[in-house]
């Protein structure tokens, strides 16, 4: 089947042969990485509430929103590919086992070691075992354990991996119509997604309806999510011979990468101060706040996002490029699941109590430790994991 869009020549400023692996996003996942590393050392040494400066810190958890927005745009891109340009639809089996693949392993390997080695835990039950190693510790009043208290943000990105396919289905509608029919299809799920997570944001915030765990779970974080795919289809659209004239403008915007960082520097000065509501995770936050915080995260986000992936090459995709980044973007899924085990344990080494200072030197132990640690294990577990699920599962497309 052919699409249906006209092809005459590509319109003035519209690259179409843009490239399909962005590299800056490995450099925005290490960002992503090291920004949650440093706000959990800094609640674990007392940082947070110190100082301004520990209010900033304690906002990098604004790291979950970049990975949620990351996940969106990367794994959406072949849906918006299959709606847009007439191109097959991603193979459900394929992207079952890479998801997998790339997620698992390692997962099940920090659970095991946490659960195993933390004397705090011990005696593990087997609902803490079963619960972690399922990934539904979110879904219960129990939560997660010591060690493992950020892998609540995983255990969403898996559920955001079972929807995705149906999300993708639907936005597909069979492929019915016109280009504009399927283009405005593409928005109607989006603008859907982005109505769902803000109900429940406000039923959650204003309401006593939902229980306290209903803050991780994917209703919630779905417009984070959207507004990735939403810049995938952005994306997707500007490889077209006439492109959309909203995906014209975006990316016009986005081009102006110095304005882009401007807005979201704004926006979390904004967000950094009262207005975005408490800064240790165990301070309470007034709904308007929550709410306040949750709708600039999501705006910072695709502010500091939409220049990679909409702008093509600026100075802020080649420093994202660099080695550095792209090294610790490519370990960052080990980063993010050893740093908490390693903070307790480096914390406990050097006899440093639970608040009680020390920020800047278990800072860089942790951060050493934690690179470390997630070189080896990339080069072991993860890298070993994803070429098994290329070779089972060759790309399609």
């Amino acid at each position: 089947m052919t699409s249906t869009a006209s092809a005459p020549a590509p319109a003035a400023g519209i690259a179409t042969d843009r490239p399909t692996h962005l590299l800056a996003l490995d450099g925005y996942r290490a960002v992503a990485a090291i920004m949650v590393l440093l706000t959990h050392v800094a609640f674990s040494t007392g940082a947070l509430v110190a100082s301004t400066w520990g209010h900033i810190l304690g906002r990098l958890d604004f790291g979950v929103t970049l990975f949620f927005l990351l996940s969106g745009f990367l794994l959406y891109r072949p849906w918006a590919k299959a709606a847009l340009h007439d191109a097959p639809a991603p193979a459900l089996r394929t992207y079952a086992k890479r998801r997998a693949a790339r997620i698992l392993p390692l997962y099940w390997l920090v659970v095991v070691v946490v659960l195993l080695t933390l004397p705090e835990l011990r005696p593990v039950s087997p609902s803490t075992w079963w619960r972690h190693l399922f990934a539904v510790q979110i879904y219960g009043s129990d939560g997660t354990v010591e060690g493992l208290t950020q892998t609540w943000s995983l255990c969403t990105e898996i559920a955001f991996y079972a929807v995705l396919p149906v999300l993708g289905w639907l936005a597909l509608g069979g492929r019915r119509g016109d280009f504009e029919a399927r283009w405005r299809r593409q928005w109607s799920m989006l603008a859907t997604c982005v109505v769902i997570a803000l109900v429940f944001v406000g039923v959650r915030a204003f309401t006593g309806a939902l229980p306290n765990e209903s803050g991780y779970w994917l209703p919630f974080y779905l417009d984070w999510f959207a507004a990735g795919m939403g810049l995938a289809v952005l994306e997707s659209s500007l490889r077209l011979a006439e492109p959309p004239r909203v995906a014209v403008l975006a990316q016009r915007l986005a081009r102006d990468e110095w304005t882009a960082v401007a807005v979201a520097v704004a926006l979390f000065a904004v967000v950094a101060t009262p207005l975005g509501g408490g800064y240790a995770f165990n301070q309470g936050t007034g709904p308007w706040e929550m709410l306040a915080r949750h709708v600039l995260y999501c705006l910072i986000g695709v502010a500091i996002l939409a220049p990679c992936v909409l702008g093509g090459d600026s100075w802020l995709t080649r420093a994202l490029s660099r080695r550095g980044p792209h090294r610790i973007g490519l370990i960052s899924y080990g980063v993010f699941l050893w740093h908490v085990f390693l903070l307790r344990v480096i914390m406990t080494g050097l006899g440093i109590p639970l608040f009680s200072g020390g920020f800047w030197l278990v800072a860089v132990l942790v951060l050493g430790a934690t690179l470390a640690v997630s070189a080896v294990t990339y080069r072991l577990v993860e890298r070993p994991a994803q070429q098994w699920a290329q070779r089972a599962a060759p790309s399609t497309r």
